[in-house]
């Protein structure tokens, strides 16, 4: 007696619905992990912020004031530390990014590199990444208090002139933390948005 067994042609016909089946699925998996990814890093910021609105709390209104927007921000790091007000190092980091120096590390956090802009500076920095509109566009030092208007920016992702951000999906998509403690995305030019 012979047993029923797959043909060549059938074998063919299932690999064949196999490899259709993954070509729709990964890129619906990779825009599901993007939204996580972007509903993380709005987390993250908020979580920043409520930690920014404490130290405010104990110092007449005042946030921390950073050397530059972009570098080691350890300065940041040590004031909320002082005032018990840093949280979880990891939400430091957006997870969306994927350059290694703006992802979490014990050796990213012990040098003060962060993966977020920090808008309450001295200056922009002398990073000639960092977009133009920053270095230029901007008066400085530009130092952030609660009195200010509550929609001004605290904390973004990391954007670059030129450059998509770290937000797949979006050529310059970026979250934004402001003073009220409050988190917006701007799925267009950061520029243009920016308060």
């Amino acid at each position: 007696m012979k047993r029923p067994g797959i043909s060549l042609i059938q074998l063919l016909v299932i690999a064949a619905i196999v490899a259709i089946l993954i070509a729709v699925l990964i890129p619906t998996i990779q825009k599901a992990r993007a939204q996580q990814n972007l509903a993380l890093c709005k987390d993250r910021l908020r979580q920043i912020g409520v930690g920014l609105i404490e130290y405010a709390r104990v110092n007449n209104g005042h946030f921390p004031v950073a050397d530059a927007v972009s570098g080691p921000q350890r300065q940041l790091l040590d004031d909320l530390a002082a005032s018990h007000c840093l949280g979880d190092p990891r939400i430091y980091y957006c997870p969306a990014q994927q350059q290694p120096e703006f992802t979490f590390s014990d050796a990213n956090f012990r040098s003060g590199n962060i993966g977020y802009y920090y808008y309450s500076a001295i200056g922009p920095g002398d990073n000639s990444h960092l977009s133009k509109f920053l270095r230029g566009g901007l008066s400085w030092p530009r130092k952030l208090d609660t009195s200010m208007d509550a929609k001004s920016w605290v904390m973004s992702d990391i954007w670059v002139s030129g450059e998509p951000t770290a937000h797949t999906g979006y050529r310059k998509g970026v979250n934004y933390l402001m003073l009220d403690g409050s988190v917006d995305f701007v799925s267009g030019s950061p520029r243009g948005a920016f308060h």
